[in-house]
């Protein structure tokens, strides 16, 4: 953390530094988003939408159903999403660490039990870590018609994998339990899957890239409810987001709301977010993260939140929801 004790003259690149560090300080100890709000409750005065969503004071988005984003278990990072319909219909996003299981159980159970589609971005512990222990365990109590997904042969990433390839063999051997015709391993960019009132469209392929490899594969999904989108990202670093720039234009990336990629921070750049247009980020990051902290107080790790935030801010989002505050819900 700089410190910030006044020496003589400013220069304007150190009291523009300053003028966001205050503006993080004043944030992270007054809150952001809509903490005074009822749980998920998002209304046009506190969300400040300027009427694209088809909602107003007390409304509910998503007209009877919900988007939930997990809290992690273990103050890490991670993702889980549970999209629920209004008529019923699951459905699934990542899921988190295997530490994260016993709470995504518990979500799903208290919303049925049976999950219609349950999605991967890509083949790492901190988004199908929960998926794996879940189907390892026979006695999980919950039902999942079709687990969506693409992966590449194993050999790339034995390659590319960063010493987490092994994570990738582990989730191969837990699909393998599976029944054949309850797994999609064969999505495909441009293809739609409707499972009830849900509609999912496949945004890419797997990029197979040199630069953060496995990341750079997530499956970018845009998913539709109740006439509302949201772009989920996964970890798409950079190089996956310039690419993903290249293949659309805006107007199909245009969403309501989107994930921020890789945590929310070191994912796609800015001009990925701008296209997307979103009115409300979903941030999966706990508080050191949020925060940019390794232990010496905000902005004192190398991870880059601060600046994303500062993006997203410039982009004028009008609400931020952060796992560091709990589950997320949106109804």
């Amino acid at each position: 953390m700089k410190d910030f004790r006044l020496k003589h003259i400013f220069s304007l690149k150190t009291l523009a530094f300053f003028a966001l560090t205050l503006n993080i300080l004043l944030s992270s100890v007054l809150g952001m988003g809509t903490a005074d709000l009822k749980e998920g409750e998002l209304s046009a005065k506190k969300m400040g939408f300027s009427g694209n969503l088809p909602i107003g004071p007390g409304s509910r988005i998503f007209g009877g159903g919900s988007l939930t984003m997990l809290a992690d278990e273990g103050n890490r990072q991670m993702l889980s999403l549970v999209f629920q319909a209004k008529d019923g219909t699951l459905v699934v996003v990542d899921g988190g660490w295997d530490s994260d299981s016993v709470h995504l159980l518990e979500v799903i159970k208290q919303k049925g039990g049976h999950v219609s589609g349950w999605f991967i971005t890509h083949p790492h512990s901190d988004h199908a870590g929960a998926l794996v222990e879940i189907l390892n365990n026979p006695d999980s109590g919950i039902t999942i018609d079709g687990i969506y997904y693409s992966l590449a042969e194993q050999s790339w990433y034995d390659s590319h994998g960063a010493g987490r390839e092994e994570f990738v063999n582990t989730f191969r051997q837990a699909l393998d339990k599976v029944p054949a015709e309850n797994l999609h391993g064969d999505i495909q960019k441009g293809q739609e899957i409707q499972l009830g009132e849900i509609k999912i469209m496949v945004l890419n392929n797997p990029y197979l890239l040199e630069e953060t490899s496995v990341n750079n594969s997530s499956v970018v999904y845009k998913i539709y409810m109740n006439g509302v989108s949201t772009m989920v990202l996964g970890d798409l670093g950079p190089e996956g987001g310039q690419k993903l720039l290249g293949e659309y234009t805006q107007d199909v990336l245009q969403s309501d709301i989107v994930q921020m990629s890789h945590h929310g921070q070191y994912g796609v750049n800015k001009d990925v977010y701008a296209a997307i247009n979103a009115q409300v980020a979903l941030w999966p990051c706990p508080l050191w993260l949020w925060n940019n902290d390794n232990g010496g107080g905000i902005g004192s790790g190398d991870w880059k939140t601060l600046e994303t935030r500062q993006w997203m801010e410039e982009l004028g989002i009008r609400a931020n929801y952060c796992i560091k505050d709990g589950d997320q819900i949106i109804y």
